[in-house]
């Protein structure tokens, strides 16, 4: 049986995913008179990169029925910088796409932010909101005994249903506390995707691609804390630490560089 304690821990992720993008958003959109079409823009690049087109070499590269899956899974270390260097790549080239695109003629630096609100924004709404929706509708089929019948019937069809039965261990473990942690982490998770919207922004507006290549280096190295959780070499709160320190960090440095930065490419085309 799931407890209250989870299902009350699922519907703070759920809120907290939903309420953290959409209360963001509005407040930059308000003080910025920024479109909202360029948030937009940022949430659809995520969908497709790394959703969409990122799924791809995951099934092969993460996949035990493959020899090169059962090489990365085997490995931490292997695990940990295919993982980490997918993300960065899919990521960060889909924002260089974005911003060489559809949002081309969009040259005051606001946009870099709006895109990153956008892009870290769906992020959370979907990993949190999303997902917690999934664990409430798996929860009510577990303590009504649907749950299980779901597993006997995937069972008679030869499909491995070891992921089913892991399901309601992980859901016993959302607690308030942990769900409260998971928002803290979108909460940083968007200050880094913010961060690297800027820089590729730059790296776009500014024609300086060494900018594209050390945004997917640092993109990777943000994602090293949570492949090695995953593999089971850190534990959840040393994670998000070091995840929480890394993000501000890069943040701070970041949004420097963007007060510093002229706001129109007009400006910079005129210095030259």
């Amino acid at each position: 049986m799931i407890p209250i304690s989870s299902f009350v821990g699922i519907g703070i992720m759920i809120a907290g995913g939903i309420l953290l993008p959409v209360i963001v958003c509005i407040l930059w959109l308000k003080r910025t008179k920024e479109k909202f079409t360029t948030v937009l823009v940022g949430a659809a690049t995520w969908f497709v990169f790394a959703i969409v087109l990122e799924t791809i070499p995951k099934y092969f590269l993460f996949n035990p029925a493959t020899s090169i899956g059962r090489k990365v899974l085997g490995s931490v270390v292997l695990y940990t910088i295919v993982g980490a260097l997918l993300a960065g790549v899919f990521e960060e080239v889909g924002r260089y796409i974005a911003f060489k695109t559809v949002l081309k003629k969009r040259t005051n630096k606001e946009t870099g932010i709006s895109h990153g609100i956008g892009h870290g924004g769906f992020e959370a709404m979907f990993l949190m909101g999303y997902a917690g929706i999934q664990y409430i509708i798996f929860s009510v089929m577990i303590n009504t005994g649907a749950f299980q019948e779901l597993i006997s019937q995937t069972a008679a069809t030869g499909i491995d249903v070891s992921s089913l039965e892991a399901l309601p261990g992980q859901i016993m473990s959302i607690t308030p506390l942990t769900s409260i942690v998971s928002i803290l982490e979108r909460v940083f998770a968007m200050l880094l995707h913010v961060g690297l919207s800027i820089m590729v922004f730059f790296a776009v507006r500014d024609s300086k691609v060494g900018l594209l290549l050390l945004a997917i280096l640092l993109h990777a190295f943000f994602d090293v804390p949570a492949a090695m959780y995953q593999a089971g070499v850190l534990n959840l709160y040393v994670t998000e630490f070091v995840l929480a320190c890394y993000a501000l960090i890069f943040f701070v440095i970041v949004y420097r560089m963007y007060k510093k930065a002229p706001r129109e490419k007009e400006i910079i085309d005129t210095a030259q």
